[in-house]
């Protein structure tokens, strides 16, 4: 089967704007969405595009598009253009829509969010819209990105959930305004370094307007950088819980819990952070049944240089407990996807088999990147996922030159906007026109499509759970029109049959509570079905369809195999994959044997390609040829657990741990491979060895925190989650810190702050080579002087604290708190008086005030004849 881009024959030929070529501030970076919905009832998806503008003007194009779906020629469809007279001209920089019946009228209404106020339109039916969002309450002035309706108390209106991104003032921008670095190249700053926005949850009153719900529901209390949500019953307890996508902090896990509460479990649900323990760059979020055994999975995409997660839902189903694990890796996701910064994605069954497959869509936020290494670049490829079974393979470039496109791109939206019985996909492209991939062939195989209608339910049947029983197959869908990124979809359930020709039985559990079960309906058409109403209307029936890597690389003489592998190992650290590839290609050709060679080529194309496969045999032979590489035998351990292969994967870890035995890494992932093998045992001990010599490192914690409640110890669990969070916290400091270095690399302040956050983690001898550094760089560098101190302090060196602050407070004379420490040190080695002294200077703060006092209170017992009492401090 192939797709193809008919967006100009069928009449999309407009082109998006959202802020300059060149972009100075991330808003200019994110992207707008689009949405497939049939606004005027006729039976035919319509198109909408969200449009953003530029920071100095509103130009004429700078609009959002409505486009309607009608008769072509040669029998096709095609779209045109009817912002104007439906009433959706706008100004303003659009960022994502969400459509949805509010108003259970029987026509869909339209929410789009905005950098500024949201608007909210109201569907007249008559194919015009009025703006309502000020009246309505929902015109929130933050940062809007994606959002969502859904009917979360079971009262029969769509809820609204809004996801916020990031506080950016233009007469304040980060950094005043100047770029920020990445990879050498000068670029816009963010996320890190910049204020997040709390999401927005409204609930519908039913009566033309929407209350508030984000401070009462406990929503209020986390301030992500929100850029996903997506709706399901996660635990499967009937009602809808939420979750969201935040970009470079832990996902969210909303359970619902009833009377409008949520709680947030994503850590302890196994959700929230990648399988070694660190927040991803979430983007775009779907949930479905990928491996079709009755509950709803998760898939969210991420930055470059990461891999996409799936988190499979693994939840008891005799418990209340909720329970993912991250199976990214053991299903093939991550293969490939590495180089590529993922934005929209979702669940959909293109080739119609019964299995869900996934598209990513892909586009760095750089540009400057098109001009970088060929491993990383700006306009990048879409990615398909053919589901075999519940594992996936990459397909796009099998399937036509659509799916080989290289664009900035960002939104998609899915839909059967020809009615044919397959999927199709809009795509909407960064500053360029958009693409719209018209699946051809996917109606090879049988279908069903569900068209739900509530009554005592929402009008839409959102959040509706659809039952399909097959001879050989039972498959669950969930209805839900906004999932992915900014986007919104075809709210019909098309579900494949593979080569069944029959359905024995469809059962619909409604939101209301309701159940409705459909005898052997028809297939290959469409079929509408009220809630509460025997029988179905049902369309037309459509009968099925007749019928890579070494670049050029210069030699000079006398190259030989060792300096191209040093060569390769140089770009693959910068981010060059191609060119890395070339020199360890090259490498190879002269010595095949050559083991820095094979591991850089291995550790290149597992972790910079996601090729496992490929990877195997050059780790194998670096582990051959150097038995005493830690390093090869820990890379050569995570791919074969990559591959489900965990008795290698153990020995080769364990191999690695012997070699390095204060290495926490390899013991972590030989704690992952053991828990793989279900020797759970020997994994805690793993994991404990992890945390032994690194108790920094969060991931352990929380594999521990996972492996605990595996086994039912609560009390352990719950002790190891509260280790894991402080750690986390730690490390989110650090990172940050590092973050703004980066950015600032001349900030002292920073850069004290750091070798804090190291002593506060407990890496005190990573702290003192910060701290030298500091001072090697710049001899009279008082901060790090005085942070050198500190250190001495803490390890109760009180000499050498005493000469470090003593020099900082020559460099820095009027910084009261280099004073502060050294009248510490001095009051430590009880020198009272000089403590005095230097205390005296700054005596304004609670603490001081109360040393100094009792340093007084010393030196008078002493002056008294009482030198004990003066030690004692009476």
């Amino acid at each position: 089967m192939l797709f193809a881009d008919v967006a100009a024959q069928v009449g999309l030929a407009f082109v998006n704007l959202s802020g300059r070529d060149n972009p100075q501030l991330l808003v200019e970076t994110t992207g707008t969405g689009a949405a497939f919905l049939d606004y005027d009832s006729d039976g035919w998806l319509d198109l909408f595009f969200v449009n953003g503008t530029l920071l100095d003007a509103d130009p004429p194009q700078a609009t959002n598009r409505l486009f309607h779906n009608e008769p072509g020629p040669s029998a096709q469809r095609h779209f045109r253009e009817v912002t104007r007279q439906s009433g959706l001209l706008s100004k303003g920089w659009g960022m994502g829509c969400a459509t949805g019946d509010i108003d259970n009228d029987g026509d869909t209404d339209l929410l789009v969010t905005y950098w500024g106020p949201n608007l909210l339109y109201r569907n007249n039916g008559d194919s015009t819209f009025d703006e309502i969002a000020a009246q309505a309450g929902v015109d929130h002035p933050g940062w809007g990105t994606s959002a969502a309706f859904a009917d979360l108390d079971g009262d029969g209106w769509l809820d609204l959930y809004v996801t916020n991104y990031l506080h950016i003032d233009l007469d304040h921008p980060p950094k005043d305004g100047q770029p920020c670095q990445y990879k050498g190249l000068a670029v816009p700053c963010g996320p890190q370094g910049v204020p997040a926005q709390a999401d927005v949850l409204y609930r519908n009153n039913g009566d033309g307007t929407f209350a508030d719900m984000s401070t009462s529901s406990g929503l209020d209390q986390w301030s992500y950088a929100g850029l996903g949500v997506a709706f399901g019953d996660f635990d499967n307890d009937g009602d809808l819980d939420i979750y969201v996508a935040n970009d470079s902090e832990p996902n969210m896990l909303l359970r619902n819990d009833g009377d409008w509460y949520f709680s947030e479990i994503g850590q302890a649900a196994g959700a929230a952070y990648s399988e070694s323990g660190r927040p991803q760059a979430g983007m775009g979020v779907h949930s479905g049944d990928y491996d079709n055994d009755g509950d709803l999975d998760l898939f969210v995409t991420n930055f470059s240089e990461d891999y996409n997660t799936l988190y499979q839902n693994q939840s008891p189903p005799t418990t209340d407990s909720t329970h993912f694990v991250d199976v990214s890796h053991a299903t093939g996701l991550s293969a490939g996807d590495r180089p590529h910064l993922g934005w929209a994605t979702a669940f959909w069954d293109y080739d119609n088999d019964g299995w869900l497959d996934l598209y990513v869509i892909n586009g760095h936020v750089y540009p400057q990147l098109g001009v970088h290494a060929s491993g990383l670049t700006y306009r990048q490829r879409n990615l398909l996922y053919q589901n075999q079974h519940g594992h996936f393979i990459e397909v796009g470039r099998r399937t036509g030159a659509a799916w080989q496109l290289e664009a900035a791109s960002r939104a998609a939206a899915q839909g059967d906007y020809d009615n044919d019985g397959d999927l199709d996909l809009a795509v909407v492209n960064h500053n360029a026109a958009p693409t719209l991939l018209r699946n051809e062939g996917g109606n090879f195989n049988n279908w069903l499509g569900l068209e739900l209608v509530g009554h005592t339910s929402n009008r839409d049947g959102i959040g509706a759970r659809i039952w399909i029983f097959t001879a050989d197959q039972v498959q669950m869908r969930e209805v839900f029109r906004g999932y992915g990124f900014q986007s919104q979809h075809d709210p019909r359930a098309l579900i494949g049959l593979g080569a069944n020709q029959t359905v024995d039985r469809v059962e619909i559990h409604w939101p209301s509570g309701s159940r409705q079960t459909i005898a052997a309906p028809p297939v290959r058409r469409y079929l509408k079905v009220h809630e509460g109403r025997d029988g179905f209307e049902q369309g037309p029936a459509i009968p099925p369809p007749q019928s890579e890597y070494p670049i050029a690389l210069a030699q000079t003489p006398n190259q030989s195999a060792a300096d191209f592998a040093a060569l390769g190992n140089q770009y693959y650290q910068a981010g060059h994959y191609g060119e890395a590839h070339a020199a360890f290609y090259r490498a190879l050709a002269l010595d095949p044997t050559h083991k820095l060679a094979n591991l850089g080529m291995g550790t290149l194309l597992y972790a910079g390609m996601g090729a496992a496969d490929e990877a195997l045999p050059y780790l194998e032979e670096a582990a051959r040829r150097d038995s005493s590489s830690a390093e090869s035998f820990l890379v050569l351990g995570k791919v074969y657990l990559y591959l489900e292969r965990p008795d290698s994967a153990s020995r080769a870890l364990a191999r690695a741990a012997r070699l390095r035995a204060q290495d926490w890494e390899a013991y972590f992932w030989l704690g992952r491979a053991y828990e793989q093998s279900n020797r759970l045992t020997e994994a805690a001990n793993a994991f404990g060895n992890a945390t032994r010599w690194a108790p920094w490192e969060p991931g352990p914690r929380l594999a521990l925190a996972q492996l605990y409640a595996r086994q039912g110890n609560d009390k352990a669990a719950a002790a190891a989650n509260k280790r894991f969070a402080r750690y986390r916290r730690l490390a989110q400091r650090v990172e940050s810190l590092q973050s703004q270095i980066d950015r600032e690399p001349q900030n002292e302040r920073a850069l004290l702050n750091l070798g804090l956050a190291y002593m506060e983690q407990g890496r005190l001898e990573r702290a003192a080579a910060h701290y030298q550094g500091m001072i090697d760089r710049a001899p009279q560098s008082a901060l790090g002087l005085y942070g050198l101190g500190l250190l001495c302090l803490r390890r109760n060196d009180l000499q050498g604290a005493l000469g470090y602050l003593h020099k900082a407070a020559i460099y820095s004379p009027d910084d009261a708190e280099i004073r502060g420490a050294l009248g510490q040190a001095y009051f430590q080695l009880e020198r009272y008086d000089e403590a005095v002294v230097e205390w005296e200077q700054i005596a304004d703060t609670t603490r001081i005030g109360r040393m100094l006092q009792q340093a007084r209170a010393r030196i008078a017992s002493a002056a008294e004849g009482h030198p004990t009492d003066a030690k004692r401090g009476r």
